[in-house]
C-alpha cells in the first residue's frame, strides 16, 4: 500500500511525463539590473498574460531574475517608483534585460531606463509610441469630457446614479472611438493589449449589467483581432471574461454546478455528475495563496474522515506557472486528485475570481455547501455529508 507522499510523488511524475505537450508553455528568462534605485520605493508587476504577479525585490542585490511562464506573444513588466514614476514594457524575447537607473541630480530624467535588451519602449509613451500619439489626439474630445466629470464630480460616483449614467456613457463613446482607430492596426499587438487594459477593464470598472454592450464587445475582438493573439492564453481568458458579462454564471447553493471544461492531471475530463451516494469537495486554490495553504490541514482531516466513495476532493489551482503548482502539491503532501485551470481561465467562468473558495456537490452536482469569503466550516460540512 502505497504511502502518502509516494503516491503523491507518482502522481505528479504521471503529470510531468504524460501531459508535457499538453501543458507546454513559453518562458521568459528577464534580468533587471538596478542602478541608484532605492527598493523600497520601487514595485515591479509581471503581466503573464493571464495573471499579474507583484515580484519580490528582496532576492537579489542590484540585479532581479524572473525566469517565468507566459500565455501572451508580448508578457509586461511594470514599475512604479518614489510614488511618482511609472512604466509599461512589452518583453520582446524569451531571454531580455532591463536596466532601471535613479539619478538625484537630474529632475528632468531622473528615474529612466537605458541599453535594453528585447525591451520595448515604455508602451503609454507619446513620443516613442506614435500609434498611441495618435490615438490620445483622435480621442481628445472624449477624454476631455472624462476629465472634467472626475475633476468636478468623481465624488459623487459611487452614491450618485445620474452621475454614474453620465461616466458609462462617455467610456462608451470613449471605447467606440479607440476600437474604430485600432481596426486598421489590429495585427499590431499594442492595439490587442490596449483593447484588453484601456477598452475592457474600464468597461468592467464603470459599466454595469449590460449584456448588449458586452456583445457589441465580443463581436468587434472575434472579426478584428487575428487568431495568433486570441488562440493564446491570455486571449481566451479576454473571451471568457467578456462571455461572462454577457451570459453571467453565480454559484449558490441549491442550485446545479454548470457545466465546466476541467481536467485532471491527466488529461481526463471531470465530470461532477454520477457520483453514487458520494459528495464532491472542489477546492479552487493557489500555491500563492496564503489561506489557501492554511485551510489544507482541514482539507486532511476530512479526507481522514469520508471515504473517496463518499467525499471525493478535487483540487483546482489557478496557477500561471506550472511548476509552483506541482511543488507545492508535493510539499504539502495534497494527496488528492488535481486540476491544473492554467491562470483560472475556467474558474473565472464561474465567477471565481478570488480564493480561497470551497464548493461541495451531491450525487446530482448539486452545489450543497458555498460560502464565499468564509473560512471551512467543518462541523457544517460533517453535517451535510452525514445526512444531519
Amino acid at each position: 500500500m502505497f504511502t502518502k507522499g509516494l503516491r503523491v510523488i507518482i502522481i505528479l511524475f504521471s503529470f510531468i511525463s504524460f501531459n508535457h505537450f499538453l501543458w507546454a508553455q513559453s518562458h521568459v528568462n528577464l534580468t533587471i539590473n538596478l542602478s541608484g534605485i532605492d527598493k523600497e520605493k520601487l514595485f515591479i508587476d509581471f503581466d503573464d498574460g493571464t495573471d499579474l504577479n507583484t515580484i519580490d525585490l528582496q532576492k537579489g542585490d542590484s540585479s532581479i531574475q524572473i525566469n517565468k511562464p507566459v500565455y501572451t506573444p508580448y508578457p509586461r513588466i511594470s514599475m512604479y517608483y518614489d510614488q511618482k514614476f511609472s512604466n509599461i514594457f512589452f518583453i520582446k524575447d524569451s531571454v531580455a534585460i532591463l536596466n532601471l537607473y535613479y539619478e538625484k541630480n537630474d529632475s528632468n530624467t531622473s528615474f529612466y531606463s537605458d541599453n535594453n535588451v528585447n525591451i520595448s519602449e515604455d508602451i503609454y509613451d507619446t513620443v516613442f509610441n506614435k500609434r498611441y500619439h495618435d490615438l490620445r489626439k483622435d480621442q481628445m474630445k472624449e477624454q476631455l469630457k472624462l476629465r472634467n466629470l472626475l475633476e468636478n464630480h468623481g465624488h459623487e460616483i459611487k452614491n450618485n446614479d445620474s452621475i454614474n449614467y453620465e461616466l458609462s456613457n462617455i467610456i462608451k463613446d470613449l471605447n467606440a472611438k479607440s476600437m474604430e482607430f485600432l481596426a486598421p492596426y489590429a495585427n499590431e499587438f499594442f492595439s490587442f493589449y490596449y483593447f484588453k487594459a484601456q477598452i475592457l477593464l474600464p468597461s468592467s470598472n464603470f459599466i454595469g449589467n449590460d449584456p448588449e454592450y458586452y456583445s457589441t464587445l465580443l463581436e468587434y475582438y472575434n472579426t478584428v483581432f487575428p487568431e495568433e493573439f486570441k488562440i493564446t492564453g491570455e486571449g481566451k481568458k479576454i473571451a471568457s471574461d467578456i462571455q461572462q458579462k454577457i451570459t453571467p454564471v453565480f454559484l449558490k447553493e441549491g442550485e446545479r454546478m454548470p457545466e465546466t471544461n476541467f481536467k485532471d492531471i491527466y488529461g481526463n475530463d471531470i465530470s461532477f455528475k454520477n457520483q453514487g451516494e458520494g459528495f464532491i469537495l472542489l477546492d479552487f486554490w493557489a500555491s500563492w495563496c496564503p489561506p489557501c495553504i492554511r485551510q489544507i490541514p482541514d482539507l486532511k482531516k476530512m479526507k481522514d474522515e469520508f471515504s473517496e466513495d463518499r467525499l471525493k476532493i478535487i483540487g483546482i489551482s489557478i496557477d500561471s506557472d506550472s511548476s509552483s503548482f506541482i511543488n507545492s502539491v508535493n510539499e504539502h503532501s495534497m494527496d488528492w486528485l488535481h486540476s491544473w485551470d492554467r491562470g483560472g481561465l475556467e474558474s473565472s467562468k464561474l465567477e471565481i475570481n478570488s480564493i480561497p473558495r470551497i464548493v461541495i456537490l451531491d450525487k446530482n452536482a448539486k452545489i450543497v455547501y458555498y460560502r464565499p469569503r468564509e473560512n471551512l466550516n467543518l462541523d457544517t460540512i460533517r453535517a451535510i455529508i452525514e445526512g444531519n
